[in-house]
């Protein structure tokens, strides 16, 4: 007897994704209806969210937004260089550069006193 394997497809396992290979986090994916949001984070305290409309033509598909990534849940952050809003409309080039300057930022003053406190310690 010959066992015809089944495939069985899941259609969030087809949503295109994109790919930022400039940026060296790997995101958190999660399909939405109708998007794909992906949540960045940073090794300097901060993150970005990128939201991805399956609907919009490629240079005008993404939103981006900083995260304040030294908090239990990330939230938005408007206090950065890099957008003090959240930004929409912007191709995947723009969003791309927006992360690497979002990567690139100094440490979060939060995660500069949480060092300093570690040197202060003795182990």
């Amino acid at each position: 007897m010959t066992h015809t394997p089944t495939l069985i497809s899941n259609p969030t396992l087809f949503v295109p994704s994109a790919a930022f290979e400039r940026v060296s986090a790997l995101p958190q994916r999660h399909t939405l209806p109708g998007a794909e949001l992906m949540v960045f984070q940073f090794s300097n305290g901060y993150g970005a969210a990128v939201t991805r409309q399956l609907s919009r033509p490629e240079d005008s598909a993404f939103e981006f937004c900083v995260l304040d990534c030294m908090q239990p849940t990330p939230q938005p952050c408007f206090s950065t260089t890099v957008a003090t809003s959240f930004l929409s409309g912007l191709s995947h080039e723009g969003t791309e550069g927006l992360l690497m300057l979002t990567e690139r930022l100094g440490l979060h003053p939060r995660r500069v006193k949480a060092n300093s406190s570690l040197l202060d310690e003795e182990f």
